[in-house]
């Protein structure tokens, strides 16, 4: 005979959601830094390591596509700037992670960072940098932080729309950030609802084999 607990605080304990996060090693997160960190340490004794991947005036024209994707694998700013961008991107990416998990993450990862190079090419060329794919990123964390299974804190949950916001007023600045800040909102919002409809099956088929 089998034993089924009533209890509603051991039932949420035992699913998903209500801010709680899967643990997952950040194997993605880990691997697309450790890759940008050698490029872009490679640059400074190599200037031709960048040249060769950023966002070269005329090279999409050229036919160089491969150029919309190459840029976020070298950081090319200040020291302390290159520093500062990756922490970022490491926190955000770990966190990002755990919500989506690894594939999902090199999905937003290179989709954002894609959308951020394309609009880079026409308002900011030349130049590089992985900063645009962090805030795609960002942007599908903001998702979550509105979704149910987000942090039920208030002042926790206000940074998915101010986020949000900003990268609207990114956008219309005409800052290269903005853009994928708001593909990546869309986005990881698109992934949690597909997950939240395969969910119910998923659940049903475990109670019957329970």
């Amino acid at each position: 005979m089998k034993v089924f607990n009533r209890d509603p605080r051991a039932a949420t304990a035992a699913r998903p959601g209500c801010g709680r996060l899967p643990r997952r090693w950040p194997i993605a997160t880990v691997s697309v830094l450790a890759v940008t960190v050698v490029l872009t340490v490679l640059q400074f004794p190599f200037p031709q390591v960048r040249l060769d991947l950023w966002r070269a005036p005329g090279a999409l024209a050229a036919g160089q596509w491969w150029r919309l994707v190459t840029p976020l694998l070298v950081q090319y700013d200040a020291v302390w700037q290159i520093v500062v961008v990756l922490a970022c991107i490491a926190g955000v990416g770990v966190v990002a992670e755990r919500i989506f998990g690894h594939a999902r993450w090199l999905l937003l990862y290179l989709v954002c960072g894609v959308v951020g190079q394309a609009f880079g090419f026409r308002w900011d060329p030349p130049d590089a940098g992985a900063s645009v794919a962090g805030a795609g990123l960002l942007g599908a964390v903001c998702a979550w932080l509105l979704s149910p299974d987000g942090p039920p804190q208030p002042q926790v949950r206000v940074w998915g729309v101010l986020w949000p916001l900003a990268g609207i007023a990114l956008t219309v600045k005409g800052d290269q950030h903005g853009p994928p800040l708001l593909v990546g909102f869309a986005l990881g919002a698109l992934l949690l609802l597909l997950d939240h409809r395969h969910a119910p099956r998923t659940e049903t088929r475990a109670m019957r084999r329970s």
